[in-house]
């Protein structure tokens, strides 16, 4: 028999962020990377969270070899201290955290959304922290799920159609 231990919320998250800062847990890269999730954060227009229904789902993608990176339970308490304040008033609202490593040196298999995880797998960048925050209640304030995901696919099809544009797309195919 299968048991599931999550609370039961909508597929779509209320934030979606991407961070381009390899996350620290502490020393010089500890307050950059906290203030990078914070920009990262503020950019996307959140709101303050007022519900106890915060879920967040970290994806660290780094190319940095497994002896050097950062270890998966260092990169959770600062992002969740650097989401105080910007995304929910206290880390106690939070029921929930996953995160995952995504290693580019290894064949692996994801599944989810291009437009999220899209990123995670093109960036040139060395590392990349996609940040996923649900909260139903804050999903409701923003008109609901079809709402939220007619505006992403939107905001999606404007980055693509800007990027199919630019010369250095149309050269590299």
């Amino acid at each position: 028999m299968d048991y599931q231990m999550r609370h039961r919320r909508a597929n779509t998250p209320a934030y979606v962020f991407w961070v381009n800062h390899r996350p620290f847990a502490k020393g010089r890269g500890y307050k950059s990377y906290m203030s990078k999730v914070r920009e990262a954060a503020s950019s996307h227009g959140t709101r303050i969270i007022q519900g106890n229904d915060v879920e967040v789902e970290i994806v660290y993608s780094t190319s940095i070899s497994e002896g050097v990176r950062t270890d998966i339970d260092k990169i959770i308490k600062p992002t969740l201290d650097a989401l105080q304040g910007v995304v929910y008033t206290d880390d106690r609202q939070v029921r929930s955290v996953s995160a995952t490593v995504f290693d580019k040196n290894i064949e692996s298999l994801m599944a989810g959304r291009v437009e999220h995880i899209g990123r995670l797998f093109y960036s040139n960048e060395e590392t990349v922290v996609l940040i996923s925050v649900y909260s139903d209640s804050r999903l409701e304030e923003l008109g609901g799920e079809a709402s939220v995901e007619k505006a992403r696919q939107q905001e999606w099809n404007r980055q693509f159609d800007a990027a199919s544009r630019s010369k250095d797309f149309r050269s590299a195919s």
